[in-house]
């Protein structure tokens, strides 16, 4: 029943005044918070990307004169999980942002959301903020495949990277591991509530679209990212750019004959001429053995640290183990 009435909320009528008034809820703000275009007092800057101008959620914290750290959000996230990362503000200037498309930023089309794109994408900000200097870079989950990918075609403009627990970075270690890490149960019963849904909800708009995959966030558990895989532990977002999730599908390769996927973020990430720290979960599919088997050999010169008692989802599990390990590598601190 519990169940039953959760599924329900989408359907019912948000009250104004009396019961005949009612808000649509693909509206903005009903199912979901709104966007940077739709909300002029979120903190947020004009990116022109690909030949679109696009209004994106921002913040910095510290001085700007102070060396600039990039902050890269992952999948069906925003940078909400990540503000923790504040902390570092006291050595240097932090920059935190939702990618187009996801988070609070302004959706995009399918044309302007390429590869190639999110390179330009980052090399803007990091532009825009850091001026000439080279910047250090945090990701986690694909924005640290993002972030590789960067360093792979602006090394010169990296001095750092953190890379926290990336999926494989070419479309051979992607494929070959998928099933280690994805484990889709179609039975599972919230995973089955989400879908019913689309009964009487269809994605036909981003805020429907947006709305379906926060519950898929919350209650699909269909990866093996957890220490407890029943009880994962509940992972702070604003709101996930559904329809990037399906643009990224379709541009690694998923869908072609054979399952086969077709990118690569690891190209010439051999000759990156600095240090790169690999930061894993001790329970996570993509954890210590993962990130030392596959990636380590990736580059010249990478050490993997463990965070124990934690998955993927490590900054709402162990974020002052997390601060510690970062803190270490990071020059600032040294």
């Amino acid at each position: 029943m519990v169940a039953l009435r959760r599924s329900l909320v989408p359907l019912l009528c948000l009250m104004a005044l009396s019961l005949s008034q009612c808000l649509s809820p693909t509206d903005p703000g009903n199912l979901v918070p709104p966007t940077a275009d739709q909300d002029s007092k979120l903190p947020q800057v004009t990116l022109r990307i690909a030949g679109h101008s696009r209004q994106v959620h921002l913040q910095t914290f510290g001085d700007a004169e102070n060396p600039p750290l990039l902050l890269l959000h992952g999948s069906l996230s925003d940078y909400r999980a990540l503000l923790p990362f504040e902390a570092l503000s006291d050595r240097y200037y932090v920059i935190m942002w939702d990618q187009r498309g996801n988070g609070l930023s302004e959706r995009v089309t399918g044309d302007e959301y390429t590869f190639d794109s999110v390179v330009e994408e980052i090399e803007e900000i990091r532009a825009r903020y850091a001026g000439n200097r080279p910047v250090s870079l945090i990701g986690h989950s694909f924005g640290a495949m993002y972030s590789a990918l960067y360093m792979s075609r602006y090394p010169e403009r990296v001095d750092q990277a953190v890379l926290v627990e990336p999926g494989g970075l070419n479309g051979q270690l992607f494929g070959d591991t998928f099933d280690q890490v994805i484990n889709i149960d179609l039975f599972n019963p919230e995973l089955s509530e989400t879908y019913w849904q689309t009964e009487v909800l269809s994605p036909s708009s981003h805020e429907a679209m947006d709305y379906k995959a926060l519950l898929l966030l919350e209650n699909g558990h269909q990866t093996n990212y957890f220490c407890d895989a029943d009880h994962p532990p509940r992972w702070p977002v604003w709101r996930p750019g559904a329809f990037v999730e399906y643009r990224r599908g379709k541009l690694m390769g998923a869908g072609l004959s054979g399952g086969s996927f077709e990118f690569d973020f690891a190209k010439g990430l051999d000759a990156f001429p600095r240090k790169v720290l690999l930061l894993a979960g001790s329970c996570s599919a993509l954890g210590p053995d993962y990130q030392q088997r596959y990636h380590q050999p990736l580059f010249g010169d990478a050490e993997v640290v463990t965070i124990e008692n934690a998955g993927h989802r490590m900054f709402v599990e162990q974020m002052d183990e997390v601060l510690d390990a970062v803190r270490g590598y990071l020059s600032q601190y040294q």
